[in-house]
Parts: structure tokens; C-alpha cells; sequence
């Protein structure tokens, strides 16, 4: 076979072969952010649940507690947290039956504050994206000081209210006191999308308090 017609058939093939490469490559790249934006989603609503549980733990109190009456067991701190970010704290007795904090470690009494769990979620920059921040768990260790870690990454915002009861039907009012509801929205950058605004993950939860005393 001459040189020429080696070439021709070089040319032939890429020709007929670059199209279906090039379309799967398209085909395996959106493949894949799909499945980044499914496993953020997952991450999203597990952080969400983490909260809802400490929030519908809080305030709870065994019978020979000595703190009933001093302890305001749920304080949301507004614009505490990383860029005006909202924070919550959460405190309360160690349950008769077998209870976790927000990172998985088992309430017991040497995990506590004044003979009270204790948790906060707040939000800290993220070293590695000077655009997005982190969703920080802080509770209590075996020798009763306080260590964090992180549950959520590529957050850009957390925003936290006591909401009464009775406006949800319209738009929701937000309260300076405890009402016994509260709301909590997250906003999440998925990492193969920092450039569209439009694929941000936004979830909105409201929360009942289980436990204390709160004006609907």
C-alpha cells in the first residue's frame, strides 16, 4: 500500500471514529455530574437530618436534672457563623435510651457541659474554595472539651429562624423568640457546577421543638 493511500485511510478513520469518541466522552462527563450532584444531594439531606435530630432533641431533661429552669436549650446565633452565616446551639440531659451527637459518638455523661450535651453547627471557610464554606459539628469529647468536625462541604450559605406555626399557610414569619418551630435553609455549590448559579442545591426544613418551653 502507497504512502498516499496510508494517509487517505488514516484520514478515513478519524473522520468516521472522532464523532461517537468525542459524544462519549460528552455522554460519560454529564454521567458523572450527574452522580456528583445525586451523592452532594445525599450529603445535603443527611447534614439537614443531623440538625432536625439534635433540634428534636434539645431541651429534653431526665427527672433529677438540676438546670429545668436555667438552661435555654436551642439558641440560634444570627450571623455568627463564617460570611454573616447563621449558627445554632443545642444543649441538653443524656437520654435513657442510647442517643448520638452530630458525630456519631454516643451521649454519655462524660461527654458533657455541665452534666449537658452539647452541640453546635456553624459554618467555616473552606481553605480550598475562597467561593464556598464548611458545615461544622461541634460537641463534647470523653474529657469534656469541646472538638469539631466537618459534615458538608461546598456550602455557601445557612440560614436559621424560629418561625410561628400559624403563618406557614402564607409566607412564613419569622421571630425574634422561641416559637417552637424553626427553619433552617442550606445552599450547596455542587463542585462540577461552581459556574452556574442555577444548579445550586437549596433545601428548606421546618423543625418542631420536642422539649421546653417556646410562644407559637
Amino acid at each position: 500500500m502507497s504512502l498516499l493511500a496510508c494517509l487517505t485511510a488514516l484520514t478515513l478513520s478519524t473522520i468516521l471514529l472522532l464523532p461517537p469518541a468525542w459524544l462519549i466522552h460528552r455522554v460519560l462527563i454529564h454521567q458523572s455530574q450527574i452522580e456528583t450532584r445525586f451523592l452532594q444531594q445525599q450529603n445535603v439531606d443527611r447534614s439537614l437530618e443531623l440538625i432536625s435530630r439534635a433540634i428534636q432533641g434539645a431541651g429534653y431533661q431526665a427527672t433529677t436534672s438540676q438546670y429545668r429552669a436555667t438552661v435555654e436549650s436551642i439558641k440560634i446565633q444570627k450571623g455568627s457563623s463564617s460570611r454573616s452565616g447563621d449558627a445554632i446551639v443545642l444543649t441538653q440531659d443524656i437520654p435513657d435510651q442510647l442517643g448520638y451527637d452530630c458525630m456519631g459518638n454516643a451521649l454519655t455523661r462524660e461527654r458533657t457541659i455541665k452534666q449537658q450535651a452539647y452541640q453546635r453547627f456553624y459554618l467555616e471557610p473552606n481553605r480550598h474554595d475562597s467561593r464556598t464554606q464548611k458545615l461544622m459539628c461541634q460537641s463534647v469529647d470523653r474529657q469534656g472539651r469541646l472538638h469539631q468536625g466537618e459534615i458538608l462541604n461546598n456550602v455557601l450559605s445557612l440560614q436559621i429562624d424560629w418561625v410561628r406555626a400559624n403563618s406557614l399557610t402564607h409566607q412564613p414569619e419569622i421571630s425574634r423568640t422561641s416559637t417552637g418551630l424553626i427553619t433552617i435553609t442550606l445552599r450547596v455549590q455542587p463542585q462540577a457546577d461552581q459556574n452556574d448559579p442555577a444548579r445550586v442545591i437549596e433545601q428548606t426544613r421546618y423543625i418542631s421543638q420536642r422539649h421546653g418551653m417556646y410562644n407559637p
